[in-house]
């Protein structure tokens, strides 16, 4: 799908390129630890060396696989916070790897989580993807399952902790968060407490804050039912042409979580022109030229969201509520705020 705003993003794609290379000073006392593309440990910014490792647990209690990578820190022994990423709709544990690596070079655990039934296995060989995608997005086992995984990763990484295992020894579970694009973005939104179809809710307390990217909206059921409960911080994105490709949510419709949600600080960044498919990247090239620079700024804004509440940084929360992060953003996006918990009024 082309991009609807071709000249804007042109013209800015540069400077804010060359922006995102360097850290990005805004405000007396936070600073933007910059993205960077280059291979980790090699001295540039972000400050962590990263590595990756995978892991298939297996929950006896559902007999279902759960496949996992973990990027995490190298350089230090210290404790850090845990991120979980639900991947999206046809998606593997690959998948946004950018998130994961920017993630963990900031000071997190980042475990990202592929989901049997829904999960790239389901178009792989088919005649007909697009309707096996759809038969597995709207399929009520795949709907529960999927927070289920999160909830028996969390498990499996406390029992990693209690037994001493290496990895499980660097994760600070006291402060978890959890992120997630398209059908991944409804899981960890489940976990927050939106309202499951029948009225079901799979709220986890030990989930403190939420990046949801792309949420599907149920349309149909009373909006301020099904996201009424949820009362934890969101840092919700999306894009101006960010329509569903296999079910019905459309691009203006992505904000009504953020809209309806009024039990905690919410935040809202709609990039003008990204779609759909900006979040994992377009396979064609053509479509792709801007991929790069919006994948940049999701990660650096998400990790400053990750600081502000899993790390409790008042320069990081002042960034959010104040004007540092439409700084950052400059004209790539609109910026939209309900500070539940803070003196500073509604922010459009």
């Amino acid at each position: 799908m082309p991009h609807r705003f071709p000249c804007l993003i042109g013209a800015l794609s540069s400077a804010l390129l060359m922006m995102a290379q360097t850290a990005t000073v805004l405000g007396d006392s936070y600073v933007v630890k910059a993205f960077s593309s280059t291979a980790a440990g090699d001295g540039s910014s972000p400050r962590h060396a990263v590595a990756s490792v995978d892991q298939t647990w297996f929950d006896a209690g559902r007999d279902r696989s759960v496949p996992a990578r973990i990027y995490y820190p190298t350089d230090s022994a210290a404790r850090f916070p845990v991120v979980i990423f639900s991947t999206g709709l046809g998606r593997s544990r690959d998948d946004c790897a950018y998130l994961g690596r920017h993630w963990a070079s900031c000071g997190y655990v980042s475990v990202h989580v592929q989901h049997k039934g829904s999960d790239e296995q389901v178009r792989q060989g088919s005649l007909r993807p697009r309707k096996e995608l759809q038969k597995a997005f709207y399929a009520p086992q795949n709907i529960r399952n999927r927070p289920m995984d999160i909830v028996f990763v969390i498990d499996q990484l406390e029992h990693m902790e209690r037994s001493g295992a290496v990895l499980g020894k660097r994760c600070d579970l006291t402060r978890i968060g959890v992120a997630g694009h398209d059908f991944g973005a409804q899981t960890v939104l489940t976990l927050a407490g939106e309202v499951l179809p029948g009225k079901t809710a799979m709220v986890d307390p030990r989930v403190k804050a939420v990046v949801a990217m792309s949420s599907p909206v149920p349309l149909g059921q009373p909006l301020s039912e099904v996201y009424g409960n949820i009362s934890l911080p969101c840092f919700h994105i999306t894009g101006t042409a960010d329509n569903s490709i296999v079910a019905t949510t459309q691009a203006s419709q992505r904000r009504l979580p953020f809209d309806y949600t009024h039990g905690a600080d919410e935040y809202l960044v709609t990039f003008y022109g990204a779609d759909h498919m900006t979040y994992s990247g377009h396979l064609r090239a053509a479509n792709s030229s801007h991929d790069a620079m919006f994948q940049r700024l999701m990660a650096e804004c998400s990790a400053v969201f990750w600081d502000a509440y899993l790390k409790d940084d008042a320069g990081a929360k002042a960034w959010l509520a104040g004007e540092g992060i439409r700084a950052h953003l400059a004209a790539t996006a609109r910026v939209e705020k309900k500070l539940a918990h803070s003196p500073l009024a509604h922010s459009p």
